[in-house]
């Protein structure tokens, strides 16, 4: 569709399109007249959700995501229809109590079957019980359906209280907005710090039954876990409550001190088992001397000592098998070592074994020490054995309590277990304990809501302009879809896409009720209407153009054929005829649509044409034939032949040898001749005529369709070839002459 020709439509069609929104302007106007006024009020509830500098109570980490859930399970909560009742009850108890109700009844909703049919103490009663107890009517009990419909009666049913309640998060804060909009100031007030009031209500008790039944869930939960230690301790009791790791590890580090004290014992006695073989060695060196010298004296303390030395051994021995771990072995142990140690350094003092020394003293030394060393590798093979013994003994005791020590590993991992759960379920206990006894509570109402002074703002200039302007859109769409949907070849680019024939001319529609064809298109005449001249001068130019095409084509003679009834050819004729006439040109008309002979009726010319036997004496008396059965239509250079019409074709009611036969002789009277064919749908009389003529103007009316029929139609032009001279687009709306 081209854009240019619905911008002309919508153009054309502008009154229409601003009565209509005319009209919508002052239907709204009146019907908002009588709009009533509306009161806002608002109030702003702290949270506590977004902010975290509040005093915690227990360890819970703060999250935007969790706060945006609150804020949203918090409004989901204030929208509730139990919320929303609790409101209405408030209301509906306020109205009935009070002796300046927010909403009176009017006449009509009092004489309501309903109304009558409530009793008010009782309902009062019904509905301070429901208020109290925080519960809801169900429209499943007949009586508590009838008290629902009342709130009906007086606008306080769950959901219009809804519909005046606007309850959002300010974007960016902690806080929450409640709007309230109603036709009383002081209701939405009422409304707005009452939905806070109920609202808190309800939330409280609502967490106050989950907080119970999360602290008995918790305390089940405590107490189960406390049996389940409670049996692993006691268990554990029952096999023994020794650490029998501890035991284990002791024994360990004992075994371990007694081996490296067995590896010192046998280093040592390696150590007097050579010193011995060297004192060995020096005995069998001395040569001479006596045996056994010495004095009496040296003798004696030399018994002494060796006692000593066998006294210090048993201690010791005594003292190793004992476990090492009685004192007074040790302490008797320490002593006999300290006076054997002094008498040692006694004798050695006293002898006088210098570098002079005899031989027989030498000798006595080597026989003292090698007695000592003796003494002193008994003592250290009886200490081995001592602590190779207690070794296998620990060792042995150490196997024995293996299996007894995976027992109690696995009994004490148990208990472990069981204690780290108690004590884990006992944490949540307390929190939980110390949640429910703090009671927190973040909601605060930080503006309370306060009757409005002035009435909202009237949307009413908006409203009657939206309406304005809808129906001007409306009525646009209707034009253009109406537009849209017309598929006449209203336009030249619109035939040219549908029809694709040669476009010779386009005549515009004229209005012939108060003027002649001929007035129009021969006087030239100016009047007050400037629109009026304009389209007469766009009409008169048009059959110029044709003219000139029909002038300078070389052709005399022309059949305008359509290819439906009403194109316009009668019309066309007669107009083209008046206006080749201004040029001085001669021109036959010849009538030969035989099924609707408009152009006999129209020219009141003589129907003749099928009484015509043609004169073939000359050409002369054919053509003096012609031109005194020609009717001059009264401009002096057009004539007209009429046709009585009927159910024929040219080839069956005219003689064999016709006036069409010799059209071409009486082109040297007349300029032109031009014959008028009925449809092409409907009638083949023009396909029998085109051999009678030189060329083929077609004829489509701006106004009508192409359908399937017309395209046969159609290609019947296009086959004509040479004869075919173009189409006329008749009866154009003068606004679209020049759309191209």
């Amino acid at each position: 569709m081209d854009v240019l020709y619905l911008f002309r439509v919508l153009l054309k069609r502008k009154w229409i399109i601003i009565g209509a929104a005319i009209i919508a302007i002052a239907v709204a106007y009146f019907l908002t007249s009588k709009q009533p006024k509306f009161y806002r009020s608002t109030a702003q509830i702290s949270t506590g959700f977004a902010v975290t500098d509040e005093i915690k109570v227990n360890n819970e980490n703060f999250s935007m995501f969790d706060a945006d859930t609150k804020f949203n399970n918090a409004i989901v909560t204030w929208n509730s229809p139990t919320v929303l009742s609790l409101i209405s009850y408030n209301l509906i108890l306020h109205d009935l109590n009070n002796a300046s109700p927010f909403r009176v009844l009017n006449a009509e909703k009092r004489k309501s079957q309903l109304f009558r049919e409530i009793n008010i103490p009782d309902a009062q009663k019904v509905y301070q019980q429901k208020l109290e107890s925080m519960s809801v009517l169900t429209s499943f009990n007949p009586e508590q359906k009838k008290l629902l419909e009342y709130l009906g009666l007086y606008g306080y049913d769950y959901k219009n209280i809804g519909k005046t309640l606007y309850i959002a998060r300010m974007p960016n804060t902690d806080y929450i907005q409640i709007d309230c909009v109603t036709e009383n100031p002081e209701l939405s007030a009422y409304i707005v710090n009452t939905a806070f009031q109920q609202f808190l209500r309800y939330y409280k008790n609502v967490r106050s039954n989950r907080s119970q039944e999360s602290i008995d869930t918790l305390q089940s939960l405590l107490d189960k876990k406390k049996q389940d230690l409670d049996a692993k301790n006691a268990l554990l009791r029952q096999n023994g409550s020794v650490d029998i790791s501890q035991e284990n590890s002791s024994t360990l580090d004992l075994i371990m001190s007694l081996e490296t004290t067995l590896t010192d014992t046998k280093s040592k006695l390696t150590s007097q088992q050579f010193s011995l073989q060297r004192v060995n060695q020096k005995l069998a060196a001395l040569t001479g001397g006596k045996k056994g010298g010495g004095t009496g004296t040296s003798s004696t303390k030399n018994d002494e000592l060796v006692i000593l030395r066998r006294a210090v051994g048993e201690a010791y021995t005594a003292y190793v098998n004992g476990g090492s771990s009685d004192p007074a072995l040790l302490k008797k142990y320490n002593q006999l070592n300290a006076e054997y140690q002094a008498k040692v350094n006694e004798i050695q003092t006293a002898s006088p074994e210098n570098t002079e020394a005899a031989p027989e003293s030498s000798r006595s030394s080597l026989l003292d020490q090698k007695a000592d060393l003796e003494l002193n590798i008994q003592a250290s093979n009886s200490n081995i054995s001592a602590i190779q013994e207690k070794i296998n003994s620990l060792k042995a005791a150490l196997t024995k309590d293996a299996g007894k020590s995976t027992v109690l590993e696995g009994l004490l991992k148990d208990a472990e277990v069981a204690n780290k759960e108690y004590q884990a379920a006992k944490q949540k206990y307390n929190d939980a304990m110390d949640i429910n006894t703090s009671s927190v509570n973040n909601f605060r109402q930080v503006l309370m809501a306060q009757p409005a002074i002035e009435p909202e703002p009237s949307k009413r200039i908006l409203m009657v302009g939206m309406a304005g302007a809808s129906a001007m859109i409306f009525t646009i769409l209707i034009i253009v879809v109406l537009a849209t949907l017309d598929s006449s070849i209203k336009t030249p680019i619109i035939f040219s896409k549908m029809v694709d024939l040669k476009l010779i001319s386009m005549v515009n529609l004229m209005n012939l009720k108060n003027k002649t064809l001929r007035e129009i298109t021969t006087i030239l005449e100016t009047t007050p209407d400037a629109l009026n001249n304009k389209r007469h001068n766009i009409f008169r130019e048009a059959l110029r153009k044709l003219r000139h095409e029909v002038e300078s084509s070389g052709k005399k003679i022309f059949l305008f054929a359509s290819t439906k009834k009403g194109e316009g050819k009668t019309t066309l004729i007669e107009a083209l005829s008046y206006s080749m006439s201004l040029s001085k040109k001669k021109i036959l008309i010849i009538d030969t649509n035989f099924c609707n002979p408009d152009l006999t009726s129209r020219l009141h010319a003589d129907p003749i044409l099928e009484k015509i036997h043609p004169d073939r004496t000359s050409s002369r008396a054919l053509i003096d034939q012609i031109k005194e059965a020609a009717k001059d239509i009264g401009v002096g250079y057009v004539s007209v032949i009429g046709a009585e019409g009927g159910d024929y074709t040219p080839s069956e009611i005219l003689p064999r040898e016709n006036i069409l036969h010799h059209l071409h002789t009486l082109t040297t009277e007349f300029d032109f001749i031009f014959l008028e064919g009925p449809p092409l749908n409907d009638f083949s009389d023009a396909r029998e005529l085109v051999q009678y003529v030189d060329g083929v103007i077609a004829v489509f009316s701006a106004t009508h369709i192409i359908k399937q029929v017309d395209k046969d139609s159609i290609d019947f032009f296009k086959g004509l070839n040479g004869k075919f001279c173009g189409a006329v687009l008749n009866m154009v709306d003068p606004e679209n002459v020049n759309v191209t």
